[in-house]
């Protein structure tokens, strides 16, 4: 197998790892940037984006294993998603009473 084969048949799997990683940067650079540990909607985003990716590479693989931790993970960061969009939701409500 060539290098480009081997990308292009890892391409899910690669891209997933790296939002994986970034998501763990972006969230650093929040924690170093408010001076205090920072779980931010767009740390939750770019973990369920990953865990959509790499719960689609684990189907794609035939990891049963990997696709259930992946899918359940992407469930948790789409729930934490939830509950801030509604926090947000209610202090704009707030704001306008």
């Amino acid at each position: 197998m060539d290098v480009n084969s081997f990308l292009a048949n890892e391409a899910v799997g690669l891209i997933g790892g790296a939002v994986f990683f970034g998501s763990w940067l972006l969230q650093a650079w929040q924690s170093r940037k408010a001076d205090q540990a920072v779980v931010s909607k767009s740390f939750f985003t770019l973990r369920a984006l990953a865990s959509a990716l790499l719960t689609f590479e684990g189907i794609r693989i035939g990891s049963v294993s990997i696709s259930l931790v992946m899918g359940a993970t992407l469930l948790l960061m789409l729930y934490n998603i939830h509950l801030i969009r509604s926090r947000e939701k209610r202090e704009r409500q707030d704001q306008s009473s």
